[in-house]
């Protein structure tokens, strides 16, 4: 295998030196993570320079990539550090990569290694090898975490964890990242909080309060997170706060940005994973594939195919059925990437899944523990979700630009027993929603003298979001309503950090966005009127200011806005049917926090944040007390929140992760719909929470074992912010651990989720009609153990 790919890169290399570099000029690099090979060849191709590949133990390292502007020799020392190998420049331009002698680096990958061909994170070391610089490409800029001014987490895959951890989709984010809350409706079908923004616990019509990126292409707009599975995926980064001068409308809470690892040119590699898991005395099991195919010398294809099946726990009394709550998923992705010279690439790719369940994940019996329900039907869902996408990266010397254009279709059903206590005839509710979104953003970013990181662009999104409800007997369903609604978002943006003094810099920046709304509305009785929106248009500050005091340090103020255009609502019936409409909410959100140790080599690493946002005008998908959706503007709130994170590397194979958060939300000023009530906590904001997770990593002659565990806490939440909905959810702990051995090219793995087997109740929902009695629970999935293999070729 190693010789076939040799043949294949080695002409790659070899043609790069007709544009020959010279070592002391400053090159565009633009490497993505991968094995050393791999990687060199990205590198030479880009660089214009030859660069010897022969040595086969270079496929058997990994490298985090490299991106930005360096010399030929800078660049060459970082993607090189702490891998064992160092290199020499001949005339013409020609790199040779040459071991490193066990007495110049204590890094050197030891002899017991040389044989293994499986790509490890990482060899054993005495000392742990320098850190890649950590870059928060969210930012829309090439700004390291070091000089971030804002909060910002991530969690980072290498292939092997990517396999291993790919199944559990945002499940894998919510527990590594307590900054994250979420509902808790079922797989593709929940709404995923940042920072305790979250408006309501029940999906409907409106946008988002996160917004959600795969690559450089918007997920969603106004519908649930599609979870999607998290194979081949190098990092997932969470910024918090509202983001509205670099991503708009929408992104109250913050921006998930999902960051797929890219086609490699020149490499032809396959790997894969399959597992099988025991929920209860149930069967489920997961299995993925992912390859990257090189197309001649300068282009690549990286596909990825899985399918999920997640056991079901939940048994129905009524219909005397089983385990009905299956779920399963099944998704491809294919990227083709186009890399030219002097930093040009193109990649275009689809992204598409399909996740399915039988039925819902709520239980109902009364003060009771007892994972059981009873429907006069199967409460069924279904998400499709597809996406495509196409990207241009060219580097114009001054600055770097990109351009994406992509279209996203979202189909999801949900099926709901309607039936009152009181009904003579069984009643069903089925909600069909599309939702078609169309974005493009075209930017230039780079960096001067005088400043450190700038960024300016524009961007278009066209949403159309259509909701049909129909309601009656199983076989005769009958129309209720249909709600269309389109909305165009055209925006210039910009955002730039200058240096004042010494280590203290400014950032300021701002977005100038129009939005027009068109909403359209029909029921039974026909459509209903409704008044035009006039265009409208928001500007969006953003500001902040940082101070390096000695490396590896930051301390920062920030100040953010973001906002939702406002939304109408039908109200009424027949003849007395009309239309309401929402002004828009808005939120404005100061912080303060800092960071430390993200210098190479620091073992203590961790940083504190307290934000304290004004969210204006809250609007909000509820459903009445008889279970029907509806929007409702609950009034404004305030939000404080504070967070923490320490990490200690006690030994180069010993790492342990501490986190908290602390939040108190009030809806301090509702409207007279809700005042009633007096002031109350947003729904579905956990009070507390913290996790506490060690991870340690020894070799065993030529094995890699890997061990790990967690253990966390979410604090009390409610569902809604009255009466009877004001049900309390959370309070419980949650565990795992984990084993892996990586042995040459396979990998075996075990792991174990809510070790204690605990039903706590994570979410007191899972049916409108019916929650109103407050008996709905969603317990945590039963204990559940998972064997594992993966592969690579």
């Amino acid at each position: 295998m190693s010789g076939r790919l040799l043949l294949a890169s080695a002409p790659i290399v070899c043609a790069a030196a007709t544009f020959p570099a010279h070592a002391a000029e400053e090159i565009s690099l633009d490497v993505p993570p991968g094995p050393l090979n791999v990687a060199l060849v990205s590198l030479a191709t880009q660089a214009g320079v030859s660069i010897d590949t022969s040595d086969p133990a270079l496929r058997s390292v990994r490298v985090a990539g490299l991106r930005g502007r360096y010399t030929l020799r800078e660049g060459l020392r970082r993607l090189l550090r702490g891998t064992g190998y160092d290199f020499r420049i001949s005339h013409g331009d020609v790199v040779r990569v040459l071991r490193q002698p066990a007495r110049r680096a204590r890094q050197a990958v030891p002899d017991r290694r040389k044989s293994a061909t499986f790509p490890s994170p990482g060899p054993p070391v005495d000392l742990p090898p320098p850190p890649e610089e950590i870059i928060v490409t969210a930012s829309k800029q090439h700004v390291a975490l070091a000089d971030y001014p804002g909060a910002f987490h991530a969690a980072s895959f290498d292939e092997a964890q990517s396999l291993h951890f790919g199944s559990r989709g945002s499940e894998v984010l919510l527990r590594d990242l307590p900054n994250l809350g979420s509902t808790n409706l079922g797989s593709g079908r929940n709404k995923i909080f940042v920072r305790g923004i979250a408006d309501s616990s029940f999906n409907g019509q409106l946008q988002s309060t996160v917004s959600q990126y795969f690559g450089e292409s918007r997920l969603t707009y106004s519908a649930p997170d599609p979870d999607l599975a998290l194979y081949d995926i190098e990092k997932v980064e969470v910024v918090e706060g509202p983001q509205g001068a670099l991503y708009g409308a929408g992104s109250l809470g913050g921006v998930i940005h999902i960051v797929p690892r890219l086609p490699a040119p020149g490499a032809f590699e396959v790997s894969g994973t399959a597992a099988i898991a025991v929920t209860g005395d149930n069967l489920g099991k997961d299995g993925a594939i992912v390859a990257n195919l090189p197309i001649g010398g300068r282009a690549a294809v990286r596909l990825v195919g899985y399918r999920i099946l997640r056991p079901g726990y939940i048994d129905d009394v009524r219909r005397d059925l089983s385990d009905v709550n299956r779920t399963s998923v099944s998704g491809l992705r294919a990227t083709f990437r186009m890399e030219f010279n002097a930093g040009l690439s193109i990649d275009a790719g689809i992204v598409s899944q399909d996740t399915g369940s039988r039925d819902g994940q709520y239980t109902d019996a009364p003060r009771s523990s007892a994972l059981t329900r009873r429907s006069f039907f199967a409460q069924p869902f279904d998400n499709d979700y597809r996406l495509g996408f196409g990207t241009l990266r060219a580097d114009l010397g001054f600055a770097r630009l990109l351009s994406n254009t992509s279209y996203t279709y979202h189909s999801i059903n949900t099926v709901f027993d309607a039936t009152s206590p009181t009904a003579q005839i069984p009643t069903l509710f089925d909600e069909d929603m599309e939702v078609r979104l169309l974005t493009h953003e075209t930017r230039i970013s780079g960096s001067t003298r005088r400043i450190s990181n700038w960024v300016s662009g524009f961007s278009i999104a066209h949403n159309v979001n259509r909701i049909d409800r129909f309601l009656g007997p199983a076989d005769a369903l009958a129309p209720i309503s249909n709600v269309r609604s389109e909305t165009l978002d055209a925006a210039l943006f910009g955002e730039a950090t200058v240096p004042l003094w010494r280590n203290v810099s400014i950032t300021g920046g701002g977005r100038l966005s129009l939005f027009l709304r068109f909403d359209d509305f029909a029921t039974e009785s026909g459509e209903a009127s409704v008044e035009p929106t006039r265009p409208l248009t928001r500007f969006l500050p953003t500001a902040a200011l940082s101070w390096k005091p000695w490396k590896g340090t930051i301390g920062y103020l920030r100040y953010q806005e973001g906002f939702r255009p406002g939304a109408q609502q039908l109200t009424g019936s027949g003849d007395q049917a009309e239309v309401t409409s929402f002004q828009p909410d808005e939120i404005r959100a100061s912080e303060i926090g800092m960071r430390f140790g993200t210098d190479a080599g620091s073992r203590l690493s961790g940083g504190l944040s307290y934000a304290y946002s004004r969210w204006s005008r809250v609007q909000a998908d509820l459903v009445t007390s008889a279970g029907f959706p509806y929007v409702a503007n609950l009034g404004s709130a305030q939000v404080h929140y504070v967070s923490a994170n320490l990490g200690w590397q006690a030994h180069p194979e010993l790492r342990f992760q501490l986190s908290a958060f602390n939040t108190t939300s009030r809806l301090d000023r509702p409207t007279p719909e809700f005042q009633a009530d007096g002031e109350g906590n947003l729904p579905n904001v956990a009070e507390s929470g913290w996790r506490l997770a060690t991870r340690f990593e020894p070799w065993i002659a030529n094995t890699k074992i890997t061990l790990d565990g967690s253990l966390g806490y979410i604090g009390t939440s409610y569902l809604g912010v009255r009466a009877p909905f004001d049900l309390s959810q959370g309070d419980y702990v949650d565990t795992a651990i984990g084993a892996r051995a990586e042995f040459g090219r396979w990998g075996l793995s075990l792991d174990i989720e809510n070790l204690l087997d605990s039903r706590a109740n994570r979410f007191s929902y899972g049916n409108p009609f019916s929650v109103a009695e407050g008996n709905q629970r969603t317990p945590l999935r039963p204990r559940t153990v998972r064997i594992g293999i993966n592969a690579n070729f």
